[in-house]
């Protein structure tokens, strides 16, 4: 009997320890502990990205009457130039003043394609004192200034296909995507109606892709295109034309067909925890084709007017 007792423990003695060291099937060698696994939602993409900066941007604006580009007027003999108002605006000292964006995927870490759904908000407003003077065949007006401001927003449906470039260790989260919204540009300036700067309110939809491609955890490459769609001038979000916004079309025509695009490349990477950093170019371009007689003079069959602006936009991001 005391011998068929020991027999007994040393066998569930026996059974427990093969327990314990139990294998992987197939795989030849002890199951890993549950403490070594990766921990969950360690490689997923981040579902909120905010983006806080400060903006500088250069204008330069140019309409001419009865031609299809301002290169074209320009060549013109200054004979047939006489008389035509023309407009010219270059900005040698940038518009200053701070940017805010955020991107927000609430289904990142979803296990299915809907996890690219997302949304994109921007907005930036930047402003300086512009000494402007007006010159006509008759003389020139003295040089004054006034004060002006840039302002841009925009709202987007995004859908991105995230990558993970990282083998081991932290993640490199890239992707590619997709959008689609509304964006408005509007400068203004004091006084607009008898400011001689040219001011444009814009509001329109727009169409766009974007990529981001990690080469570490604190170097990403960036770049994103948009085209724009009928960016007319005299829009703006909200409230009801007023004569100032008519006369962006009035003055030159009795109609007018805009197309707009912007490319931007940049940076950015992580730098400690959920922050890091982002800078960028950014070049926006529209062409503003008008029709019939406005009310400028030259102006009886249209004509052109091309709008270009050129941004730096520098900050720290935040990542969750």
């Amino acid at each position: 009997m005391k011998a068929s007792g020991r027999w007994m423990c040393l066998a569930v003695l026996s059974s427990t320890v093969a327990l314990a060291g139990e294998e992987a099937p197939g795989s030849g060698e002890p199951a890993p502990a549950a403490a070594s696994q990766e921990a969950p939602g360690a490689r997923l993409p981040p579902r909120l990205r905010v983006f806080l900066g400060a903006a500088g941007t250069w204008r330069n604006y140019c309409a001419r009457p009865g031609v299809s580009s301002c290169a074209v007027y320009d060549a013109r003999p200054a004979d047939q130039r006489i008389g035509d108002d023309t407009v010219d605006f270059d900005s040698t000292v940038p518009y200053v003043g701070i940017v805010a964006e955020a991107e927000v995927f609430p289904l990142a870490h979803w296990p299915s394609l809907l996890r690219g759904v997302g949304l994109t908000l921007a907005y930036q407003r930047s402003f300086a004192k512009t000494t402007v003077q007006v010159s006509t065949p008759v003389g020139s007006t003295p040089e004054r200034e006034v004060f002006a401001t840039d302002t841009t927003y925009g709202a987007m449906l995004a859908y991105r296909y995230f990558f993970d470039l990282g083998t081991t260790g932290t993640p490199l989260w890239g992707y590619a995507g997709i959008r689609l919204g509304a964006l408005g540009r509007e400068f203004d300036a004091e006084n607009s109606v008898e400011s001689p700067l040219p001011v444009v309110h814009r509001f329109y939809p727009a169409v766009g892709v974007d990529v981001s491609v990690p080469l570490m955890s604190a170097v990403r490459i960036q770049g994103a295109g948009q085209l724009f769609l009928r960016p007319n001038p005299g829009r703006a979000l909200g409230g009801e034309e007023d004569g100032s916004r008519l006369a962006e079309v009035l003055d030159y025509g009795e109609s007018v067909s805009s197309i707009g695009w912007a490319a931007e490349l940049g940076v950015a990477g992580d730098l400690w925890g959920p922050l890091g950093y982002s800078a960028r170019f950014r070049l926006e371009h529209y062409v503003d084709r008008f029709s019939g007689a406005g009310t400028r003079r030259g102006w009886s069959e249209g004509g052109l007017a091309q709008d270009t602006y050129s941004s730096i936009l520098a900050g720290v991001t935040a990542s969750w």
